[in-house]
């Protein structure tokens, strides 16, 4: 009896664990240069000493489109010695996009 709730467990530890070993790091600053065809894009750090990093973008979830000085924030995981961004989050075209007109209002 008891063993037969030890499997159920010690497979669900598992599963948590193994999801905890690759979390994203987080990265955030400005584009510096993004080329569509090898799809990465450079960012300068927001922060001192603002070092630049290039991510590769395939496959990756990207808000909106990338145009050198916009502000992102991406999660990216390190493959060996490149950086692949998991999702990026256009930060400025974000700010327009929550600029929506209002709509009419239909006081009759």
């Amino acid at each position: 009896m008891r063993s037969s709730t030890l499997v159920p467990c010690c497979v669900a530890a598992a599963l948590l664990l193994s999801s905890c070993v690759n979390a994203p790091d987080v990265y955030q600053g400005n584009v510096v240069s993004y080329d569509a065809a090898t799809q990465v894009v450079v960012i300068r750090n927001e922060r001192p000493p603002q070092d630049e990093k290039a991510f590769a973008l395939a496959g990756s979830e990207v808000g909106a489109d990338l145009l050198p000085g916009d502000e992102v924030r991406l999660a990216y995981v390190k493959e060996g010695d490149r950086l692949r961004a998991v999702r990026v989050m256009n930060l400025t075209r974000q700010a327009e996009f929550g600029k929506k007109p209002k709509a009419p209002s239909g006081g009759h």
